[in-house]
């Protein structure tokens, strides 16, 4: 009995190792595809907000209680259009008073050309003296000036007038409000708020490192709600005034912007070209457990296709594809599906044959 035993196991072992055998070298199949070389492109992902450049925080430049206020929270209005009046009774008084006081002094002007007028033909006949004439001239000059004087004095309390109306100094819509029919404005004070929303522009915080590498880059963004990548074009880079945190602004618009509000948190990525090399899909790799990354290549024994598995140094992607920094060349069959349990030396059948 001692002796039989292991004979028995021997056998069961010859056993297990005959079956196994076909098994490890049945055929799989595969989907491969041909690795090819194209230029590579990095993606760097940013992220940034949609921004109104052109805000008004409009302030009174007199002091008063407001009396008009026509406009509400939210509203559209255009250039030129009243968005708050402040009382301005006693300037208006002055200035009809001023206004008045123009009149009269154009009366006096009048006058005083007419007498010179009639000087003038009295004295082609020397029936006035020269001294009257002189006179005469020296009073139109002072009616000339005090016309002058008074236009200016008009003119002024017109202006001021004028300032104790607060218009719209661009298209925009009214954001902020913190005023109120009957309350007293001072000047300086935020009364309104006034944004541009035609010309929003979406701003991102990149790093210093890549701002070398931004002339021949491209910049694509994705909206809240959106899946779509939407290409912007750069119109300004700012450097932060904040040094330390070693980034700049990066300000772009888009060509036919969807509907926007400021404030919109926006997705954004950096297309960095990168030279050229092989690159393969995503679904190629695989992972090992001990952090190393491979791919299977198809490669053509005895006209057989067999598997061998080959370590690659990933390096950047974009779209589905990574560029592979070494391990293949341009030109190899990488396999795509089938790839979960494959064998080394396995021969293979593909699909794409």
């Amino acid at each position: 009995m001692i002796i039989i035993r292991p004979m028995r196991s021997l056998l069961a072992l010859g056993l297990l190792l005959g079956l196994a055998a076909p098994l490890l070298a049945q055929e799989a199949r595969v989907t491969t595809a041909r690795i090819e070389k194209r230029v590579i492109v990095e993606t760097i992902a940013i992220n940034g907000s949609v921004t109104a450049p052109r805000t008004a925080h409009l302030s009174s430049d007199v002091a008063g209680r407001i009396t008009q206020l026509p406009v509400s929270l939210g509203e559209h209005v255009q250039e030129g259009d009243l968005l708050l009046a402040i009382d301005g009774e006693e300037v208006a008084l002055q200035a009809q008073s001023a206004d008045a006081d123009v009149g009269e002094a154009r009366a006096a002007l009048d006058n005083a050309r007419r007498r010179l007028r009639e000087g003038n033909r009295l004295g082609e006949g020397r029936n006035i003296a020269s001294s009257e004439l002189s006179q005469r001239e020296t009073n139109v000059a002072i009616a000339e000036a005090t016309l002058e004087r008074r236009l200016a004095e008009l003119d002024r309390l017109e202006v001021r007038l004028e300032r104790h109306r607060l218009q719209a100094p661009f298209a925009g819509r009214l954001t902020h409000r913190d005023v109120a029919i009957g309350e007293w404005a001072t000047p300086g004070t935020p009364l309104l708020t006034l944004i541009d929303l035609e010309r929003l522009t979406l701003d991102f915080a990149v790093p210093l490192d890549l701002h070398h590498r931004l002339a021949d880059a491209e910049l694509e963004v994705r909206l809240p709600g959106s899946d779509d990548w939407l290409s912007a074009q750069t119109i300004a880079e700012v450097p932060l005034e904040d040094g330390s945190s070693r980034q700049f602004l990066l300000r772009a618009t888009l060509d036919n912007p969807p509907a926007m509000l400021p404030g919109m948190a926006v997705q954004g990525r950096l297309l960095l070209r990168n030279g050229s090399g092989p690159v393969v899909p995503r679904d190629a790799l695989i992972r090992r457990p001990d952090g190393s990354i491979s791919v299977w290549l198809a490669r053509e024994e005895d006209d057989e296709w067999r598997a061998n598995e080959q370590r690659v140094t990933p390096g950047a992607s974009h779209e589905g594809q990574v560029a592979i920094q070494q391990g293949v060349e341009a030109g190899e069959r990488v396999v795509l599906r089938g790839n979960e349990r494959l064998e080394e030396g396995q021969p293979l059948i593909l699909d794409d044959e």
